[in-house]
């Protein structure tokens, strides 16, 4: 082992399961971008416009964001079973199995001829395609849905305490780098008059699945995993080939197998259990932190950027795409130091205050200058990459680190499942409903839109006050020990 905790086989397997965070990156990443421009818009759009200008209707935005959504909450309801039965290791050869149909539906769902249309004489057949790639979408979200789960729950378990917020943070931070790639692909190809320009992004997500499934045999199973299934001999050797031979692996686990005893003799796991005793204010806080996540504005910000600046009249969007998640992604590389520094609460609580501060200021000045000028549009960037910048530093990756390590050893897959569940829920939610509050003919909300975000982070400092306990430095048996005996959250960072 290395002299701060954190040996070379760990760090391989940690990074390498971290590549399950590309199948949500590189899908939202290409679909964000791609929604925004005229070749898809005129190749999958219905909506006919002035001067005969097609585009996806309010309905197709709203379907084709949310709809993923829901497919990846499904992959959470399964990945708790598969998580369990099966073991970190065979969970990422289904994800990466369900991924890779996914994308070869959305695939062939553009490739039925080469060059886009660009007036509206498609046939009846194109019309369709447009829903053949919806159903990609979700089929491959499902495949998402697991690696939300499956990654951090493996990650977690892999880490030392002192390390664990910087290696669970790999999970967002690999997400990002999926985001910046389709993103960086769209932008260089935005320019193309064929379909090119969305079909290349669309066969970027290949890449992700294909490498776990590749590689996932040389990835050790999680000892803790391994020790809860009775298999002691494998976990002392995956501990062995974790952490090398000057480790001692045989004090480890003697503890968990006492820690695991302990807590089979309390209470079995079952989805229902995450809802009694101490099992319930876990639950509650990584629900919380999901769902708070995606509601202070994460949700509509990765769905919807392009739309959201196009529709205040500003110019080079791609451009300021780009730039703003090459920032999100410098921000994050803040998480893999200041959690397990300055700790989770303090953090939690300032990025949502300004998080909020920048969104409302961004609704008031679309509120207060109409049409916007072009200060005013400076402003409102300059604003957006605030947002960025520090909801990436605090938020995007706190949310999946505090979520991971809350939770239980004998509940730990149900937890993360209802509360990956209840938060792409809300994800769903606002991703269905966000085209109809903010299109023109509907609510047309517009840049209004930033105060009911704004409004969240508010609700967000409350709940990390007085619900969310300070967990750095705490080893996973450790927390259980506190939470089964009803620790408030302010003593937590007594012991941390």
């Amino acid at each position: 082992m290395t002299s701060n905790g954190v040996s070379k086989g760990l760090l391989l397997a940690t990074l390498f399961s971290a590549c399950g965070a590309l199948l949500y990156g590189l899908d939202n990443g290409w679909w964000a971008t791609v929604i925004g421009l005229d070749t898809f818009n005129a190749a999958m759009g219905s909506q006919v416009g002035e001067g005969g200008t097609i585009s996806l209707s309010t309905s197709q935005q709203s379907a084709g964001t949310g709809l993923a959504q829901a497919g990846v909450m499904i992959g959470c309801i399964f990945s708790a079973y598969f998580n369990k039965r099966f073991g970190r290791k065979i969970s990422i050869v289904i994800l990466s199995v369900t991924s890779i149909i996914g994308v070869l539906i959305q695939i062939t769902a553009t490739t039925s001829s080469g060059v886009v249309i660009l007036t509206h004489n498609y046939s009846i057949d194109d019309k369709y395609r447009y829903w053949q790639l919806v159903v990609g979408r979700i089929i491959n979200s499902i495949g998402a849905g697991l690696a939300a789960n499956v990654v951090p729950t493996y990650q977690s378990e892999l880490a030392p305490a002192k390390w664990r917020g910087a290696i669970v943070n790999l999970y967002q931070f690999v997400q990002v780098i999926g985001v910046i790639i389709c993103t960086a692909c769209v932008y260089a190809l935005s320019e193309r008059t064929n379909s090119i320009s969305w079909q290349v992004p669309i066969a970027l997500q290949f890449f992700a699945p294909i490498c776990l499934l590749i590689g996932v045999g040389f990835l050790p199973e999680s000892p803790r995993w391994l020790i809860w299934n009775d298999r002691s001999t494998e976990a002392l050797r995956n501990l062995r080939r974790l952490h090398g031979s000057g480790y001692d692996a045989e004090a480890e686990i003697a503890e968990l197998q006492a820690a695991f005893a302990a807590e089979k003799q309390m209470q079995k796991s079952s989805l229902h259990s995450v809802f009694q005793g101490s099992d319930l204010r876990r639950t509650l806080i990584a629900t919380g932190m999901q769902c708070l996540q995606v509601a202070q504005g994460s949700a509509y910000m990765t769905n919807y950027i392009v739309l959201f600046l196009q529709s205040l009249g500003i110019t080079d969007v791609f451009k300021i795409v780009m730039i703003v998640y090459v920032l999100y992604l410098v921000a994050i590389f803040g998480a893999f130091y200041l959690p397990d520094v300055v700790g989770r609460r303090p953090l939690l609580m300032g990025g949502a205050l300004i998080c909020g501060i920048a969104l409302i200021s961004v609704a008031a000045i679309n509120a207060g200058v109409s049409p916007l000028t072009s200060a005013a549009q400076k402003a409102v960037v300059g604003l957006i990459f605030i947002w960025y910048f520090f909801f990436g530093l605090v938020w995007s990756p706190l949310t999946w680190i505090t979520s991971a390590e809350v939770c239980s050893a004998r509940a730990r897959e149900a937890t993360l499942t209802v509360a990956t569940f209840s938060g792409f829920g809300v994800n769903l939610i606002i991703s269905l409903v966000s085209p109809y509050i903010q299109n023109a003919g509907y609510g047309n909300l517009q840049g209004n839109i930033g105060f009911l975000w704004g409004a969240f982070t508010v609700v967000s400092i409350f709940f990390v006050f007085f619900f969310v306990p300070e967990m750095k430095g705490l080893s996973l048996e450790q927390l259980d020990y506190l939470f089964d005996h009803q620790v408030s959250a302010f003593r937590f960072a007594i012991l941390s």
